[in-house]
């Protein structure tokens, strides 16, 4: 395990996500992260686990230029996250609950985007029905309502509501945690299987130790007091992986360290 965290050159031209010494204070007292560096190159998929209230949440708002950092320098894209998110559109985020509009259906909900980026959806009707069948719903379930659809289906649709948009960086802050162990494996295999059609940067925060080594080809573990990121573990499975992959020896092997740095880090 590569307990060193990641020194890749940002100034490498396929580096999506650059951090260097990155801070965040609230309130002048509350420091919730610390000296965070680290580089994402496009195409990756990195998990971000750590204990409750380490940052990680905090960390992902900062790169999806919800909020700006109090110390360091951190970039999207070359752009200030805030300036990449207007210039480029490069970035989607999905949230621990669907967030679905309650008097939208599913086809409305997901060309919300489209509607906000004023995109002329006439000349693109092909755009949200492609969305709806690439996250594995059929066209009856385009006139649901949220109150229609189980919770594994309302996050289907909050996804590709994220994805309407082609991101170039998919952000995810927990999408699953709230969803039964079945339709959680399922929702991971078919993340990556998306992942693998379009090759979109992803950054996926997790409390699953399994769900991060089952995703990612890299996972970033944080330490909490403040936040800071403590250890940069590569993942070697390769893709595309198996749901036997789960009950291979080498799975557990790996996700027994990850977890016990976890462990270290809530200590």
């Amino acid at each position: 395990m590569n307990d060193a965290v990641n020194q890749t050159n940002t100034e490498t031209a396929n580096v999506i996500v650059a951090a260097d010494d990155v801070g965040m204070t609230f309130d002048g007292a509350h420091h919730a992260l610390d000296n965070v560096s680290l580089s994402i190159e496009g195409g990756e998929f990195v998990s971000i686990i750590g204990p409750s209230g380490c940052g990680k949440s905090t960390l992902l708002r900062l790169i999806a230029g919800l909020a700006e950092p109090t110390a360091g320098t951190l970039t999207v894209g070359g752009l200030l996250p805030a300036e990449a998110r207007r210039a480029w559109h490069p970035m989607a985020f999905v949230f621990q609950d669907a967030t679905l509009l309650p008097w939208r259906n599913v086809i409305d909900n997901i060309q919300l985007p489209l509607e906000l980026e004023r995109t002329d959806l006439s000349a693109n009707r092909s755009i949200v029905p492609e969305s709806l069948k690439l996250i594995g719903l059929s066209e009856t379930d385009a006139a649901k309502y949220p109150r229609m659809l189980s919770g594994g289906m309302r996050m289907r649709v909050s996804l590709a509501r994220a994805l309407v948009t082609d991101p170039a960086l998919l952000m995810l802050d927990e999408p699953f945690g709230a969803l039964d162990e079945m339709t959680r494996q399922r929702l991971n295999e078919d993340l990556l299987r998306i992942w693998a059609e379009k090759k979109w940067t992803a950054l996926f925060v997790t409390h699953n130790v399994a769900e991060a080594v089952f995703l990612s080809q890299r996972i970033l573990v944080m330490g909490t007091a403040p936040g800071r990121i403590i250890a940069d573990v590569a993942v070697p499975f390769a893709y595309p992986r198996s749901p036997a992959l789960r009950a291979e020896a080498d799975f557990a092997r790996l996700t027994g360290e990850v977890s016990a740095r976890l462990r270290e880090a809530s200590l």
